[in-house]
């Protein structure tokens, strides 16, 4: 901001951009010109100065349990019909049908039980939405997968085998192969089955879903153990299809020599990334039926750059961003760099006071000719909503505060 004083003493501001955005790591007296220790609901693009928009919420979360959205996502079926779904915490999938309204929501049973509370993770596949979630039925975690086609009257979360036994995910081995699988599992436990798979993060990579940070039921027992280390994949072109017994190109890795846990997975390209706490490993695709992948920790250490926040990670083509321990990062297929900047400490100042998980999306646009590429990080605090917001084009950072308490929206990354 410059200032012109004149001989009479008037004086003129003006404002000149582009702009610095936030800077609260700086005192005040030494802050650029361009840069702010207090900008709040305001637009930087193109060298302007705009109020951010007004956001209205227009999801039926009054109708379902908690009042708490897990996700929002959009396909086409066999048939050419474009479909968007809202995930519930309970066991509800809500999809859009305004000719059915009003409401303009149509709930399905999307679970076996209820869903929640951490964000759904979905992806597209064959022209059917697959989603996963780590949900509680009386105390109990029970991992599934679930998809649907967009013609069946609910989504299908189960799969019958030719044993006639049938498992609660369509992720599952059946009850004749469950002993053989669970025994090369880590631990070698002892199952009877049929085993039911899920995990935390869902993927695509190589034309085979990946499920990554593990949940195994075995249903005879109604025991569930914990894999967060590990990453199973469906066979090449068969999304049903997880049983490695059955199908070579189907399978599991755990990645017994990492301290830390799974915490999400994005894809660029070839290359998958795989994001634990404390490290991301990269996965590359070899040709090979049995040994499908090559596995390769980015960071010789113990320690290094991951993602403490699992729903911080976004993707929007070929740029995902990320929250680690120490700063804010985008990752490409060469590199990762930071892009905190003089905002950082102040992001992980309401990062720590956050009263519920923090989600991050990268949206392209806000209407159609108003191109604004960002990043978008959700903090619930006490008595509002903040979102800092990351212009990749003026690599600046400016925070919007949003009446709204926490519990009304957790939407995940990429679902807008």
């Amino acid at each position: 901001m410059a200032i012109q004083i004149s001989s009479n003493g008037s004086f003129v501001l003006e404002y000149e951009g582009p702009y610095l955005g936030i800077d609260t790591m700086e005192p005040e007296t030494l802050c650029p010109d361009k840069a702010s220790p207090g900008l709040d609901n305001i637009m930087l693009r193109n060298s302007e100065l705009r109020s951010r928009p007004n956001f209205v919420i227009a999801i039926p979360g009054p109708n379902d349990v908690s009042n708490n959205i897990l996700g929002l996502g959009s396909f086409q079926d066999i048939n050419g019909t474009y479909h968007t779904l809202v995930w519930g915490a309970g066991v509800t999938v809500w999809q859009y049908a305004p000719l059915a309204g009003p409401p303009p929501w149509a709930g399905m049973i999307g679970a076996p039980s209820s869903m929640g509370p951490t964000p759904v993770s979905h992806r597209v596949f064959a022209n059917s939405m697959y989603y996963t979630n780590v949900n509680v039925f009386k105390g109990i975690s029970r991992p599934f997968l679930a998809y649907w086609d967009g013609l069946t009257a609910n989504p299908i979360y189960t799969q019958t085998y030719a044993d006639t036994s049938t498992s609660q995910s369509i992720a599952g081995i059946s009850l004749t192969d469950s002993p053989t699988v669970g025994g090369s599992l880590p631990g070698a436990p002892v199952v009877t089955g049929p085993l039911a798979i899920g995990g935390q993060y869902l993927g695509e990579l190589n034309n085979q879903l990946l499920l990554w940070n593990v949940s195994v039921l075995d249903q005879a027992s109604g025991t569930v153990y914990s894999f967060p280390n590990t990453l199973w994949w469906s066979a090449n072109g068969l999304p049903k299809q997880w049983d490695p017994t059955q199908n070579t190109s189907a399978g599991f890795n755990s990645f017994l020599d990492v301290s830390d846990q799974g915490t999400g997975l994005m894809t660029n390209g070839i290359a998958g990334y795989l994001f634990r706490t404390f490290g991301i490993t990269q996965m590359t695709p070899t040709g090979s039926a049995v040994t499908p992948w090559e596995f390769d920790h980015m960071w010789a250490s113990d320690r290094g750059i991951g993602s403490v926040f699992p729903w911080s990670i976004a993707q929007y083509g070929p740029t995902g961003a990320f929250i680690s321990e120490d700063n804010i990062y985008t990752i490409s297929v060469t590199n990762a760099q930071t892009i905190g900047g003089k905002a950082r400490d102040a992001i992980f100042v309401d990062l720590l006071a956050a009263i519920s998980i923090p989600v991050a999306n990268i949206i392209p646009i806000f209407a159609k000719g108003y191109v604004y590429l960002t990043y978008q990080i959700v903090i619930h605090l006490a008595t509002l909503t903040r979102i800092w917001v990351y212009s990749f084009e003026e690599k600046n950072w400016t925070p919007w505060d949003v009446p709204i308490s926490a519990g009304v929206c957790n939407c995940p990354p990429n679902s807008v």
